[in-house]
């Protein structure tokens, strides 16, 4: 009898190896052969799940992202913290060797607006804004229970925690043995200090602390 397969978890398999790939070359470097390689299955099975690279990536891409939501979501889920939920949402998409889901997806974050693939770039924007979301629904449960400085704007403090992630990530990305996940998660608690109130400093960084 024909041997059964699980397409699903053959899709997502071709899809973790483009992760790999992806950040050792790029996303405009890479071809199909370097993630058949990767997988060890021939490039006609990868053209039988997918047209194409676009078609590709965008499923690496949905996939990471969908990974990286699913771990903040059970991160948080004990947590009636506003504010402990935040830094756990922005902690989550550090780069980090040992979570490959973080890394590749800000790997490809940053390749994709490079890339002149519409359907691409529109899954970025979803994303981006799904994830922009959660933040500001974070942001306000912390604003709610008088975590922070009401002084601090919503729209602010989402604009300054990803200015400063942003930062940290394409750092990490550049040169990963000189700033380390440690270092950056470091720079994410010292601002979301800043937001808080000076008496509750010390001990909302002891409470976040991984």
């Amino acid at each position: 009898m024909p041997k059964l397969v699980d397409h699903e978890k053959r899709r997502n398999e071709i899809a973790r190896a483009t992760w790999v790939v992806v950040q050792r070359l790029g996303t405009e470097r890479f071809r199909l052969r370097d993630i058949a390689d990767e997988v060890g299955f021939t490039t006609g099975v990868l053209t039988h799940y997918f047209n194409d690279k676009g078609s590709l990536i965008r499923y690496a891409f949905n996939l990471a992202y969908q990974s990286l939501s699913d771990q903040i979501l059970r991160s948080n889920k004990l947590s009636n913290s506003g504010l402990e939920r935040f830094r756990n949402a922005l902690v989550a998409l550090v780069p980090d060797k040992k979570n490959p889901e973080s890394a590749a997806f800000v790997s490809m974050c940053f390749g994709i607006r490079n890339l002149s693939d519409p359907m691409l770039t529109a899954d970025y924007k979803k994303k981006r804004s799904q994830y922009s979301r959660l933040l500001k629904s974070y942001i306000c449960e912390a604003l709610n229970n008088k975590e922070i400085r009401m002084s601090q704007t919503t729209d602010d403090t989402l604009n300054l925690s990803f200015a400063v992630l942003d930062g940290v990530c394409i750092a990490s990305l550049l040169n990963p043995s000189g700033y380390s996940r440690t270092r950056g998660i470091r720079i994410i608690e010292t601002m979301i200090e800043q937001l808080t109130y000076e008496d509750d400093r010390v001990s909302i960084v002891n409470t976040t602390a991984s």
